[in-house]
């Protein structure tokens, strides 16, 4: 079926991104032989007036096949070249600023149905800058330094930057206004040893491993090894199995919310609806607690869960035995369950298995869903722009993603519903858009860049050099395609 969603999607996509140039091209009178969704062979043709509508059989783009586009063609009025530069122009700008429409009018559509991600918190560390500003668990940010925020990757990116920041959130329906400093916090190390032998005494910070002081390179290297591990309350060995770094940054110390404690759907023992209180001893209330039971299973009863800060121990527990018991509100009745910490395990990686933390925030009129959704898209368009010169800048390349890789993911998407499928829908149709603008030979944008030289220097290049440079181009957009999607099925293959 993933296969199935991806060939509608992307055909939807093309087909609006190609609709831009037939669109004007008609307008400017300009003669289309073909409008082609896919490559190769043709599977289905159909004539109509002057054009042939056809789907072929790779369904991996498209294109629109005009009049004169090729030099070789006998040239008449109703030929691209026969028209003025300002009009192929827009012939050629019409397909990325279709992309783009089409991904506002979605989010419009999107917003108006389920509103706008609500930014929630988990979580807030005593102590730290976020608690003696003010925040607290269940807050919604709304707006940091008065721009709205869809999403927590800009809010921790602003955060990160170590200016004070203004932060408006919403806390039981009031609007609260909060200004904090974001603090450098120091480097963390996350531990996960199993096989775990000695008097484990875990004590409150740790002196050395493997009779080094943490180095996150050294850690890394000893991973699957067994390291002593020795702290200010004593020593003990173990297997170390996983770790994680966590570089020195400036934060204000919360977490996201991402999923609640409510189950959503029937799960073996589980009810929908039941509300998960507690594994073992350890209190559940949001998705910090989740991933730190998490990791307990993972370490089993010989092994321990350890998170550091620079050199002291925050969090430390011994991992969970085979059997677990579980406290569940069902039917606002708490009853108990003794289970193999193995389905805690499969509950946990089980994706979509408990209710989202926070619903989404609905604008209260038709204007507010318009002014919305046109200021998500903006901050869309933005962070596209910016992830797009981090590509090229080899900052980001492990991001992009082919048709193979797209595949997987819009079938995983597919299963979340149709909110989250129109949102993907929606950035995979903008990013057709900017991708399109960038100025390279067999884009659209190396197009307008021919039209705008001829415009600012009144001499026309000649159509055969110009199209042998954009066959160029597309022998190289051809290669990058087959390198992404080597990469694609390494990845896929690497789950």
């Amino acid at each position: 079926m993933a296969v199935v969603y991806f060939l509608i999607v992307f055909m939807a996509v093309v087909v609006v991104h190609e609709l831009g140039h037939f669109v004007f091209a008609k307008l400017f009178r300009v003669d289309v032989h073909e409008f082609a969704i896919g490559f190769g062979p043709k599977i289905y043709q159909k004539k109509f007036r002057k054009t042939l509508f056809r789907i072929n059989v790779f369904p991996l783009g498209g294109y629109v096949k005009l009049a004169g586009e090729d030099p070789t063609e006998a040239q008449n009025p109703q030929s691209l070249y026969s028209k003025p530069a300002w009009q192929r122009l827009f012939i050629f700008l019409a397909g990325p600023l279709f992309s783009i429409l089409a991904g506002y009018m979605l989010f419009v559509l999107i917003v108006s149905m389920w509103g706008v991600p609500a930014i929630s918190i988990a979580y807030v560390e005593p102590g730290k800058p976020a608690h003696e500003a003010g925040l607290r668990d269940g807050d919604i940010i709304l707006k940091i330094n008065g721009r709205r925020v869809y999403d927590s990757y800009t809010v921790s990116q602003t955060i990160r930057k170590g200016n004070p920041v203004e932060l408006t959130v919403l806390r039981n329906g009031e609007k609260i206004v909060i200004n904090a400093a974001p603090k450098l916090f120091e480097e963390s190390h996350f531990m996960l040893l199993k096989d775990v032998v000695g008097d484990v005494q875990v004590g409150t910070s740790i002196n050395s491993v493997a009779g080094k002081p943490l180095n996150p390179a050294q850690l890394s290297s000893l991973v699957e090894n067994y390291v002593s591990v020795e702290t200010d309350a004593g020593t003990f060995r173990g297997l170390l199995k996983q770790y994680q770094y966590d570089p020195p940054k400036y934060a204000l110390g919360f977490y996201f919310a991402t999923v609640s404690n409510v189950f959503r759907k029937d799960f073996d023992v589980f009810k929908r609806g039941d509300v998960l209180l507690s594994v073992e001893d350890i209190t559940v209330k949001n998705n910090v607690d989740l991933s730190r039971i998490y990791q307990l299973v993972l370490a089993q009863e010989t092994g321990f869960y350890i998170e550091v800060q620079h050199d002291r121990i925050v969090w430390a527990r011994r991992g969970l035995p085979d059997e677990v018991s579980v406290t569940l509100m069902r039917d606002d009745r708490e009853i108990q369950l003794k289970i193999p910490s193995s389905l805690i395990k499969n509950v946990l990686e089980t994706a979509g298995l408990f209710e989202p933390k926070t619903s989404n925030l609905r604008p209260a009129n038709a204007f507010e869903v318009i002014a919305v959704a046109v200021d998500r898209c903006n901050n869309v368009l933005v962070t596209m722009y910016r992830s797009l010169f981090g590509v090229f800048r080899g900052r980001e390349a492990g991001g992009v993603v082919g048709p193979v890789g797209l595949v997987a993911f819009i079938g995983e998407t597919a299963k979340a519903g149709l909110e989250p499928v129109l949102t993907l829908v929606a950035l995979i149709t903008m990013s057709l858009g900017i991708f399109n603008l960038l100025p390279l030979p067999a884009l659209d944008g190396g197009r307008i860049v021919f039209s705008l030289i001829e415009l600012l220097s009144r001499k026309k290049v000649k159509p055969e050099l110009e199209n042998l440079i954009h066959f160029i181009g597309f022998l190289l957009l051809i290669a990058l395609m087959v390198f992404v999607t080597f990469g694609d099925i390494g990845r896929l293959m690497g789950r």
